[in-house]
């Protein structure tokens, strides 16, 4: 981490990363630093311009658990503190000596390990490859390390024995490999420096080791209990269980989500259909922001906050139509085979989701549409140098037309891209 803090110095030269010859001036580092990176803007408002914003070398913004875009002085005197690295460290052991050794002793084999910390849909796709890699490993202990809120994606799917949350976990697969049995963390290609998805990120996860490349989402059912506690929230909400439409506008990424007001348009026009069961999906916090407001869209029935994640599993598989921008719950919707219409710009489906189930998905095909999979990246999570064009220019009629697509398809004549 301190190497890497190095290479970015006011002064010292970032091959690869410059705007221009100044040497001076830092680009993006979410390109180095896939999972906690470093951002710098002059502001937090910077011109929408048809190139990238010069960067401030004085300041940079750690986005840190639940803390986003925090300006931080730089001071090269504490760049390097060695009780963080210490810290770090001791939480490995402390793993080892709690998870990983009781395993070896009471089972005489070493444990194999399972990492993907965050999304709920990249730890979803992740489960075909989980399936095939155990087979290399019979009768093995198997452990999934992920964040805590998508605990249940794993134990559904019964790919683990046990299901950690360290965030170092990689100090543990690096320096204690020793008393593994495998040590597997999945990447996709928007997390490395170099390159970008290439392909539907199920088949990525496969390629990574070798695999037979999967495309398609596992199958993902909630027990019974979970349905009946979905079921009696959605009555008790007065929501019919046969023609349940769904949707997900957020929270998100601020570039990834859809203006409010189309929404509420979409919707207005669907109730014109003669489709009045809506309720909207989510929750009031995103790990990256903390708690934020969701406002509920003008027109559909508020389930904020009202599931587990087995809960929402059966909610969404009970639904005749999911509507939903890029996120955990659209993979839900592939994995419980829902009809599904998904919302890109600043990503593309064809790097998330199979052929099939992605038909009908509308994407605005902007210039710089799909940036999240180019290096340098254009956004900023929070904005982009384009005003988000790419969700913003995502036309209503568009949506209606795959929604009716997939809700009346004898009804609709053509259809959005693809």
């Amino acid at each position: 981490m301190h190497k890497l803090m190095a290479m970015f110095r006011p002064g010292q030269r970032t091959p690869g990363l410059m705007t221009d010859d100044n040497q001076n001036k830092i680009t993006r580092l979410k390109t180095v630093l896939p999972d906690k990176w470093f951002e710098v803007w002059p502001d937090r408002n910077p011109p929408a311009a048809p190139k990238l914003v010069e960067l401030n070398p004085n300041t940079f913004a750690i986005c840190d658990r639940r803390q986003h875009n925090t300006c931080v002085p730089v001071d090269a005197k504490k760049k390097i503190r060695p009780a963080p690295l210490l810290r770090n460290q001791l939480a490995a052991l402390a793993y080892v000596l709690r998870v990983v050794v009781p395993v070896i002793l009471r089972t005489g084999k070493r444990p194999v390990i399972f990492s993907r910390g965050t999304g709920m849909g990249d730890i979803i796709c992740t489960i075909p490859a989980v399936k095939l890699l155990r087979e290399r490993h019979p009768g093995a202990f198997f452990i999934y390390n992920c964040h805590r809120d998508f605990a249940e994606v794993p134990q559904l799917t019964g790919v683990a024995d046990r299901i950690t949350s360290l965030t170092l976990i990689g100090l543990v697969g690096h320096w204690y490999r020793f008393l593994l049995g495998g040590f597997y963390h999945f990447a996709h290609g928007d997390d490395l420096p170099d390159s970008g998805c290439q392909e539907p990120m199920v088949t990525e996860f496969c390629r990574q080791f070798g695999l037979p490349p999967l495309e398609e989402h596992p199958e993902l059912s909630a027990g019974g209990a979970a349905r009946a506690r979905a079921h009696a929230i959605l009555r008790e909400k007065q929501l019919s269980l046969d023609d349940l439409v769904l949707i997900h506008p957020g929270p998100s990424w601020p570039v990834r989500e859809w203006p409010r007001e189309n929404w509420e348009r979409l919707l207005a026009e669907l109730k014109v259909h003669g489709y009045n069961n809506i309720a909207q999906l989510g929750v009031g916090r995103y790990m990256n922001f903390g708690k934020v407001e969701v406002p509920v869209v003008s027109g559909a029935v508020s389930l904020l906050d009202a599931f587990t994640v087995e809960e929402c599993i059966a909610a969404i598989a009970q639904a005749k139509l999911f509507i939903g921008i890029d996120s955990g719950l659209l993979h839900i919707a592939a994995s419980t085979r829902t009809p599904a219409v998904g919302i890109f710009g600043m990503t593309l489906p064809e790097y998330r989701f199979s052929e099939q189930f992605r038909k009908n998905f509308v994407v605005n095909r902007v210039e710089c549409a799909g940036c999240e999979h180019r290096k340098p990246r254009l956004h900023w999570v929070t904005g982009c140098p384009y005003d988000i064009r790419c969700m913003k220019g995502v036309r209503v009629e568009d949506v209606l037309r795959a929604c009716l697509a997939k809700l009346k398809p004898e009804l609709v004549v053509g259809r959005a891209d693809d």
